[in-house]
């Protein structure tokens, strides 16, 4: 099992997103993926739970700290 993580710093822009499509393109089944990403980013937020779900990953976690970031860990689901 893998672990793999990306911290995205400041607005998310398309870079970023295309960012996420490599990691979803590279973690296997088992594998978990951490996104952090500024709490200001809710809405943001959405956007990439639907990405990720559609590419076949569960969401176990998710929400925010008291450093104001939110973070997104999954797995991508047996093939």
């Amino acid at each position: 099992m893998s672990e793999y993580k990306l911290d995205i710093i400041g607005k998310v822009n398309l870079s970023d997103y295309s960012k996420i499509y490599d990691y979803i393109g590279i973690v296997d089944v088992n594998d978990k993926f951490t996104i952090t990403l500024n709490n200001d980013s809710v809405e943001t937020s959405e956007l990439i739970y639907n990405m990720l779900e559609k590419n076949d990953f569960s969401i176990y976690s998710k929400g925010g700290d008291e450093n104001g970031k939110i973070s997104i860990t999954a797995s991508r689901n047996k093939r």
